[in-house]
């Protein structure tokens, strides 16, 4: 059995130790292997050569702390344009970027929220979507990501 809390407590304090942040983790089975993603970020963004050291470090305590049962398969990548947005710190980081949030229940007759992050607390942060705010708790969001409008 595989304990995501454990993984994710443990890697995020061994990358905190090395100035990086975990973002996020995905576990998914691959055959009769485990696929773990591991989003990570650092001030400046993540380089080719951050996720190698990466992959090594994560790699290293995951087998000395034996927090993976059988055969896995190890990915890390920085979170990308889209990342996702999970904790507090999160949304204060991202205050004035458009974000989208996904409702565990709907609220006004809507699942899904599009606008920037106006503000944000350590309970609660505020969207605008040009025509109203809307503030959510952070317990009521299913999954928020940012959403930039990418011009080229």
């Amino acid at each position: 059995m595989t304990n995501k809390n454990a993984i994710e407590e443990t890697i995020a304090k061994a990358l905190e130790a090395q100035g990086y942040e975990l973002v996020d983790l995905i576990i998914q089975n691959q055959g009769s292997k485990k696929l773990l993603q591991f989003f990570a970020d650092k001030a400046g963004g993540l380089t080719l050569a951050d996720c190698e050291t990466l992959t090594n470090k994560i790699d290293a305590v995951l087998e000395m702390e034996n927090l993976i049962d059988g055969a896995y398969i190890l990915e890390v990548s920085s979170p990308g344009l889209r990342r996702v947005l999970k904790k507090p710190a999160h949304f204060q980081k991202f205050v004035g970027e458009r974000a989208k949030i996904f409702t565990k229940e709907p609220i006004e007759n809507r699942g899904v929220f599009t606008g920037v992050i106006t503000s944000a607390d350590e309970a609660k942060f505020t969207l605008e979507d040009g025509t109203t705010k809307f503030t959510f708790k952070y317990e009521d969001v299913k999954k928020a990501n940012l959403d930039p409008v990418v011009e080229f």
